[in-house]
């Protein structure tokens, strides 16, 4: 299956909403200083992830317990901020997962789709390559998931909020920039796409799509 097959979600935009929503509760729950608001921000963290009407049973726990967990929230509002670290580092696990033996690295799945919508295939001399990319995204993930889970821990909410908000995306984004420009000068012979295509390529690949 290619990923011109698969259906496009129409509800991206909804989700792409809560999830900007998501640090405005915290931000919001800091300027009132009532943490008790944070509790908000989990059911709007889980329609995020899911969407509002999610027809996967996995889905359907998440979004009813993220609204039974608003009540243990309100009396311990650190609680609130743990998601984010949380996701973090279970993504970094599935980024090193498939560097196991047989698996083919994650990095590599997604060059192939992006490679695939372009009727293209991957050069098979990058394939090291972005064996050591995944490899790194394992790394960078697992300290930025670290560092969200660290501060939420503490209940340091505005540093928490600093590092979700305005380092994290910066450090994702530098990332995902270093890597297209040293990559073309690594392979100079190979066909590259224009950065601000390259981003939107990435940005069109939904997880399902590289879950196999």
């Amino acid at each position: 299956m290619t990923a011109a097959s698969l259906p496009r979600n129409p509800s991206g935009s909804l989700r792409l909403a809560a999830l900007l929503a998501y640090p405005s509760l915290i931000c919001l729950a800091l300027l009132l200083e009532r943490p008790e608001l944070r509790s908000l921000g989990l059911p709007v963290l889980a329609i995020a992830l899911v969407g509002p009407l999610p027809r996967a049973r996995a889905g359907q726990v998440l979004l009813i317990g993220s609204l039974v967990l608003m009540l243990l929230v309100v009396n311990f509002p650190s609680l609130a901020l743990w998601p984010p670290g949380l996701i973090c580092l279970a993504v970094a696990v599935y980024f090193g997962a498939t560097l196991r033996r047989g698996q083919t690295p994650l990095i590599e799945r997604i060059a192939t789709l992006v490679h695939e919508q372009q009727g293209r295939d991957i050069e098979p001399e990058s394939r090291p390559w972005m064996r050591g990319w995944t490899i790194a995204w394992t790394l960078l993930l697992t300290l930025i998931g670290g560092m969200a889970t660290t501060l939420a821990a503490l209940d340091l909410a505005g540093w928490w909020l600093f590092w979700i908000t305005l380092a994290t995306p910066s450090i994702f984004i530098t990332t995902l920039i270093a890597e297209y420009l040293l990559r073309r000068r690594r392979f100079p012979d190979h066909d590259h796409w224009p950065l601000r295509r390259f981003l939107g390529l990435l940005a069109s690949i939904r997880p399902e799509q590289v879950a196999r």
